[in-house]
């Protein structure tokens, strides 16, 4: 996992008439809290964390320079707003980088199937994998190659490579994409006809009955 500096600065805990004004100023406020330590509430530069997140995304490790004093997080919560999907406020959890911790890490798909190419249909289903391990260890993202599937292959969390030093917490048997068979444009002619068939009889009866 890769290791960024973010520098934070204490903040008062206040209403919400502050916290917008704190935003409005280009602050993003958050909370800064861990095993054996006391809740923080802080701010960090919105510009300086949202190319943190870009580069490196969410799963990356951070220094995070508060009072001149230097702690490893990780973002545990990214709250945004509802329509313009702007970061309102940030978890960030102190680790230690000698005891594993639980995160969810977003599931990449690497290639083209075989079974696309043949015309299937691809239907990913699971799009986060929750993995323990230790800091220094943790992807940020885990890539999966699918290139390989052919039309009716199921990929499962199981089916997943990972290293010994990762451990899965997720159900090995729950699928994670699989590639459908295209459905041929005869079968969606029949499906269609089927469907319109009782309408024509019933508009035929209206028509009896006047």
């Amino acid at each position: 996992m890769a290791q960024v500096t973010l520098t934070a600065e204490e903040r008062k805990l206040a209403g919400k008439g502050t916290l917008n004004e704190l935003r409005r100023n280009g602050k993003v406020p958050a909370v800064f809290y861990g095993k054996n330590i006391e809740n923080r509430t802080i701010a960090v530069d919105a510009k300086e964390l949202h190319k943190l997140l870009k580069t490196h995304g969410e799963g990356v490790l951070i220094d995070l320079v508060l009072g001149g004093e230097k702690h490893t997080v990780i973002i545990k919560e990214i709250q945004r707003d509802a329509l313009k999907g702007d970061i309102t406020h940030v978890d960030f959890f102190r680790v230690s980088m000698t005891e594993k911790i639980e995160v969810d890490l977003p599931i990449v798909l690497k290639g083209e199937p075989e079974g696309v190419k043949a015309g299937g249909v691809l239907q990913h289903q699971l799009h986060e994998l929750t993995i323990e391990a230790l800091p220094a260890d943790i992807p940020e993202q885990i890539e999966v190659d699918i290139s390989h599937l052919q039309i009716g292959d199921v990929l499962m969390v199981k089916d997943i490579k990972l290293s010994d030093k990762i451990t899965v917490i997720d159900d090995p048997g729950e699928v994670v994409v699989t590639v459908l068979a295209p459905t041929s444009g005869e079968e969606l002619e029949s499906t269609a006809g089927e469907t319109n068939e009782p309408e024509v009889v019933a508009k035929g009866k209206e028509k009896e009955g006047e």
